[in-house]
């Protein structure tokens, strides 16, 4: 693991892959107490720069890197512990590092961005931050650009997570860990099979149950259904803010299966809440939710608990469909004001190593995004739900834009879901609703 990225740090800065890049298509809990790992004395040198690319470079080694690095390191109050054994094993693993001081403060990944705007400079070395907070980090020129290492990055984890750290053909952090939704159900109203098709689904009697819910006036999942149709946001990368064409054939198409669900009576509009209670109390068949409603799912279902990938569905056209859920990832970035650029990288590089995904997942239930850890299904049965997740983001997902443009998403989408409920929607006034939303999501802003 070490010669992994000493040997190649700096050597293979130029040789680079552009796979993970340009093609794949959420107050801050901050703290005045920091926890500290060093052996060394705290000198805040300047550290070496980062090489750029096209520039000649020797043979790496370890004097290229500070002896008495200082480095601040930022991560939500739930990964403190575990940040702290994995800090514990770069030092002994690096020698180099041995003398390093490296502190950590309680930011979460989704409070990164607030926390880093506000002063840079002030701001950590090594910060965890969602993906779709990205452009942002990246416009306000605060993310360093990584060039060091990167084809081990790229081979290494899964292509949609590195396409979430990319703006165009450069990357600016390493792909940690996902965040996505998928199916939960009741083995006792279905069968593995059955879950396989919503439309299979629907058609039972489950003797007054309600078949199945998710939140249908929430842009995050019904996107689920356009994505799946093979429609766009923002382009086929995300990031041109001129285009949307949810409002093609096949978002007509995508338009039509959400107002039937909608309209449904053994589909319910369920938020968290409900749909929690519902499995609570045996009244709900299957639902679409994320990883954060595992445990409290299966303790009502108890043996009857099931997870499943998205269902296909059957679109209007006779079309089998496999909805596409946005995805996030959280993102290890390196602060482009920091003093230390090439100790900050081989620390963030460490963090989501697969031997510090393999430990976070074995702490924190984090659904990894490193390729051997998602392949390990024996490793992963510790955790259905996580397995689960690993499976639906590399069988069908978009990477969440991270473009400003992303503000003007959520408001009507759950104007459309709301309006679909209402019955203010049709089948024959659809093309007119889903052109009014795209023009809504491509309005200005400002």
């Amino acid at each position: 693991m070490k010669k992994r990225l000493i040997s190649v740090l700096l050597s293979t800065a130029l040789v680079v892959s552009m796979v993970g890049c340009g093609q794949a298509n959420n107050g801050a809990d901050s703290t005045k107490e920091t926890n500290t790992t060093n052996t060394g004395t705290a000198q805040a040198e300047p550290g070496q720069t980062q090489p750029d690319a096209g520039q000649t470079v020797g043979p790496a080694e370890e004097s290229l890197y500070a002896a008495d690095a200082v480095l601040k390191l930022w991560g939500s109050q739930d990964d403190q512990y575990y940040l702290q054994e994995a800090i514990k094993m770069f030092q002994e693993e690096y020698p180099e590092a041995a003398g390093w001081t490296i502190d950590t403060a309680v930011i979460s990944s989704a409070d990164a961005k607030d926390e880093v705007l506000k002063d840079p400079a002030a701001a950590a070395d090594v910060f965890e931050f969602a993906s779709d907070q990205l452009a942002s980090l990246v416009d306000a020129g605060t993310l360093y650009k990584i060039t060091t290492d990167r084809a081990t990055v790229e081979a290494e984890n899964i292509e949609n997570s590195v396409a979430s750290a990319c703006i165009g053909a450069d990357l600016y952090g390493y792909p940690s860990t996902s965040n996505s939704y998928f199916m939960y159900y009741d083995k006792s109203m279905y069968t593995e099979e059955e879950v396989k098709s919503l439309d299979t689904m629907l058609a039972k009697d489950l003797g007054g149950a309600t078949n199945f819910a998710m939140d249908l006036d929430n842009g995050w999942y019904m996107a689920s259904f356009f994505f799946g149709a093979g429609c766009t946001l923002f382009g086929e990368n995300g990031q041109d803010p001129t285009e949307c064409s949810f409002n093609n054939e096949k978002g007509i198409l995508a338009g039509n299966y959400i107002l039937g669900l909608t309209q449904n009576p053994k589909v319910g509009n369920y938020d968290d809440t409900l749909l929690l209670s519902g499995f609570a109390d045996r009244t709900l068949g299957a639902t679409i939710t994320g990883t954060w409603n595992a445990e409290a799912i299966e303790d009502s279902l108890g043996e009857d608990f099931g997870v499943a990938t998205f269902p296909t569905v059957t679109y209007g056209d006779g079309s089998v469909v496999q909805p596409s859920p946005i995805v996030n990832f959280n993102i290890y970035g390196v602060n482009a004001q920091t003093k230390y650029p090439l100790e900050a990288m081989l620390l963030a590089n460490y963090l989501t190593s697969e031997k510090i995904q393999e430990l976070r997942f074995a702490e924190r239930n984090a659904t990894p995004v490193n390729r051997n850890l998602v392949g390990n299904k024996e490793l992963l049965s510790a955790s259905p739900a996580v397995a689960t997740l690993a499976a639906q983001t590399e069988l069908a997902s978009t990477v969440q834009s991270s473009i400003t443009q992303i503000a003007n998403f959520w408001s009507p989408m759950e104007a459309f879901g709301q309006d679909c409920i209402a019955g203010a929607v049709s089948e024959e006034n659809m093309q007119d609703v889903l052109d009014v939303l795209v023009q809504s999501i491509l309005a200005t802003i400002g």
